[in-house]
């Protein structure tokens, strides 16, 4: 409901004001246009006025009620109102991005039901819709979550980070959608739309943002219609993060954050039978890695841990953290893209066919070197870590519409989709000069037995070892020299489809649409894990391999998979104002091979599919000032992949099955109080395993233990969410005061595969708030505005660490951040 609409007297003029000297306003963008958009149908006035009037001697001629109109998406690949969409689909418009300082995934995903987004790291952002999502700790899990921008499907989760600035929308759509977009879109798909150059003339916009902690963000885009069919837009960002997570034992912020990304988009408007556009993007990312915290230290792991820095704690909700080693990730990219439409008229007894031919290329590059332990002895290091990857993808479509044998007409889409994708990662664990004196410590003898000896009291143990690191670190590692355990994966990937969606219209009010996509993938992957180390040619051991039961390894695999991936959907359209839906789809996300794995005993998993079941409403109330839409759905998943966690790193398996059900609701009212607007979202998700026997159970059971989780609930699955945004608008004098308020709720949710109780977070409630004001022509803006407005200290996530069994590694949401900022457009 992005609301943008026509405004009327109503029966509260005589209360809340004179009647405006034109018959119409602008309002603000709304949160989630989940179905709808408010435009504007006249002339913009002013903003409703908070001097009282006086009576009138007679009665002003009463105007129409503000309205909701629809909204335009791209969400089924031809242009649609989003009302006759029979999808559950969220839409944020890009001004209301901006008027509510949203910069990335994880807030605008707030309002967007049933979807979380979690981006502590650039290049493996976790995305879930409905309880299933995608975890990119092991960096060859495929997405399960899609992205789409400008028409180009992005194969790499890195890529959730790289493009929010200068929108025009996010189309956000829940349950499968392999119909259209393909593989790996079993949950649901991130639809970006970017801003391109205006209808005619010049425009200008600039935004300069800053916090409390000394962040700086600055958007720039200028665009001009160069001639009546050629149009250009360049648009850049600047993201300086300086961080609040402080490091006492090395003195710096690691959560830091430098963006540089540019986007040039050049647009063609033919004789209205061509059009064309081409997009390229460039984007540079550097940040302190990782920002992460111990937590739940047992008393021999701090005091062994206390011995490298006194000053070591575990509280994780203190903006705090210590480890000794200067991690950093380096993330580029850049992509080009080429857009074709081309009317063909009636032709094949179709009343109209269009023929679209859409390319992208993209090439992702990652460098980092993190603190593997996350403490501050000198134990493990990811080290070397380097990521290239490329994609090439073609789609060649038809859409058109014309009679059917029967009924009121038909809509189709059809093509042929291509790409390929190559991966190549080399990475390693390389022991740090502290390894030895861990060795002895209860967590260490723990480890490297297996468990076998865990529970035995050896009191004081961690604190002897401790004080005898100085004296054991240079000394054995002179002896030993290098240790490291070296991955090297390659993998290429071919995908090939064909799909065809049709919506016939039985009659004035029913149609039904089915569709299916057939496709194709070929992976060739080569994968291989090394020791390297002085003594291995006397010992045929390594202390990391050791730690790790590692093996040396190489395999040459290749899998094919096809997939048929159909939906069926059948909608009622009492009016324009009231519309049902009913959809059935399938999706699947592929299988593939562990690219960071100590052995080659279970390398492989399988690819996991799902069924859907929906169904929805999309609705207008009170005269269309009031947009309802609810979805209900249930899907059932087989062969779930997850990750379970190997005590260093984290390896895909394949769970038996699981399944989500839950509901979806949005709602926006242009309330009978002109200056108050109300959106609201709420999502209800009981998401569980139906038959997990053999999954990962807490270390509190013994390391490498396992537990039957059938029936138990998904971590990143919490049972409810909502969201309420109050929107305030009024003039005084000649400025326009806009109040924006947001509270948003999240019940309890585990982060963990193994639901161990210490990586539970609580439900919470955060506010923020924000003021803006600007003249009646919008020219310029300021804004003040605050987030997490009571300071509430919230986990994003727990897990278990490396190294120390039992304890945890937490990462927190930001606290309250105080920000201003200024705006300006010509």
């Amino acid at each position: 409901m992005l609301p943008v609409a026509a405004v009327a007297e109503d029966e509260l003029d005589a209360l809340f004001g004179p009647p405006p000297t034109v018959a119409s306003e602008q309002m603000p963008a709304g949160p989630a246009a989940s179905e709808t958009q408010v435009q504007n149908t006249s002339e913009p006035a002013p903003a409703a006025s908070i001097q009282l009037a006086q009576p009138a001697p007679t009665a002003a001629p009463r105007q129409p009620r503000r309205q909701i109109e629809e909204i335009v998406v791209t969400a089924q690949k031809t242009e649609q109102s989003l009302s006759d969409v029979p999808v559950s689909v969220t839409a944020l418009q890009g001004e209301f991005l901006k008027n509510n300082n949203v910069v990335n995934l994880t807030e605008a995903s707030a309002y967007v039901p049933n979807v979380r987004v979690e981006s502590t790291s650039p290049s493996s952002p976790q995305v879930f819709i409905r309880g299933f999502g995608t975890n990119t700790f092991n960096p060859s899990f495929e997405p399960s979550v899609g992205l789409v921008q400008d028409e180009i499907f992005y194969a790499r989760g890195a890529y959730f980070t790289e493009s929010m600035f200068d929108l025009e929308r996010i189309e956000v759509l829940r349950g499968p959608q392999g119909t259209l977009f393909g593989k790996n879109t079993i949950a649901g798909v991130f639809n970006i739309v970017t801003r391109g150059a205006p209808e005619q003339g010049v425009e200008a916009d600039l935004s300069y943002a800053r916090n409390e902690w000394a962040d700086d963000r600055l958007e720039a885009g200028v665009g001009a219609r160069l001639s009546e069919r050629w149009g250009v837009r360049l648009a850049a960002l600047e993201d300086h993060r300086h961080g609040r997570l402080y490091n006492t034992t090395i003195d710096r912020y690691e959560d830091t954050l430098e963006q540089s990304a540019q986007r040039l988009r050049l647009d063609y408007q033919g004789d209205g039978r061509l059009d064309f556009g081409l997009v390229g993007q460039r984007s540079e990312s550097q940040v302190h890695f990782w920002p992460r915290q111990l937590y739940e230290l047992d008393d021999d792991t701090r005091s062994y841990l206390q011995n490298f820095d006194p000053q070591l704690e575990d509280n994780p909700h203190d903006f705090q953290t210590s480890f000794d080693y200067p991690g950093y990730m380096n993330k580029d990219s850049w992509s080009a893209a080429a857009h074709a439409d081309l009317e063909l008229g009636p032709m094949l007894n179709l009343a109209g066919l269009n023929t679209t031919v859409v390319l992208g290329v993209s090439k992702l590059h990652v460098d980092q070197y993190q603190d593997l332990d996350t403490s501050p002895a000198d134990l493990l290091r990811l080290y070397g870590d380097t990521e290239d990857y490329q994609q090439y993808s073609a789609e060649w479509r038809f859409s058109g519409h014309g009679d059917a044998p029967w009924g009121q007409g038909l809509e189709f889409v059809a093509g042929l989709f291509a790409m390929q994708t190559d991966y190549h990662i080399v990475t390693g664990i390389e022991a740090g000069q502290d390894l030895a004196s861990y060795a002895l410590s209860n967590d260490g003898l723990q480890l490297l037995s297996g468990g076998a000896i865990a529970g035995i009291p050896f009191g004081g143990l961690g604190q002897l070892t401790g004080l005898l690191a100085p004296l054991l670190g240079p000394l054995v590692g002179g002896v030993i020299g290098q240790d490291r355990y070296e991955y090297d994966f390659d993998q290429r990937v071919q995908t090939y489809a064909a799909f065809a969606q049709l919506s016939w219209h039985l009659d004035a009010h029913w149609s039904i649409t089915p569709g299916l996509r057939i496709n194709r993938e070929v992976k060739d992957i080569r994968a291989k894990g090394e020791t390297q180390c002085r003594t291995k040619p006397l010992t045929q051991q390594c202390i990391v391999q050791l730690l790790v039961s590692g093996e040396d390894y190489q395999q040459f695999i290749e899998r094919e998979e096809d997939n048929l991936s159909p939906k069926l959907s059948l909608m009622y359209r009492h009016d324009d104002d009231l519309s049902l839906f009913a959809n059935w789809s399938r999706g699947y996300k592929s299988g593939g091979a562990n690219a960071i794995s100590f052995t080659d005993g279970e390398l492989e998993y399988e690819p996991e599919t799902a069924t859907a079941w929906e169904l929805g409403i999309k609705s207008h109330w009170l005269q269309r000032s009031l947009s309802l839409n609810a979805t209900l759905y249930r899907m059932d998943f087989d062969d779930l992949q997850v990750l379970a966690f190997n005590s260093v790193f984290f390896d895909v398996t394949n769970a038996a099955s699981a399944y989500s059900q839950g509901l979806e609701l949005d709602a926006y009212w242009l309330t009978p109080y002109q200056p108050l607007n109300l959106a609201a979202s709420v999502g209800w998700l009981d998401a569980r395993y139906d038959r997990y026997v053999d999954a990962p159970a807490p270390v509190s059971d013994g390391v490498n233990a396992q537990q039957d989780l059938s029936g138990k609930t998904l971590a990143f699955a919490p049972r409810w969410a909502a969201t309420l945004s109050p929107t305030l608008e009024y003039r005084l004098g000649q400025h326009e005061f806009t109040l924006g308020l947001n509270a948003r709720y999240q019940a309890q949710q585990y982060t963990d595969t193994d639901l161990d109780p210490a990586t539970r977070v609580p439900g919470h409630v955060l506010y923020s708030a924000h003021l803006r004001v600007a003249p009646p022509s919008q020219r310029w803006s300021v804004t003040l505005g605050a987030k997490n407005l009571s300071d509430k200290r919230v986990l994003n996530q727990a897990i278990d660490s490396a190294l120390f069994p039992g304890t945890f590694l937490a990462n927190q949401q930001p606290g309250r951040v105080v920000y201003g900022k200024f705006s300006l457009q010509w």
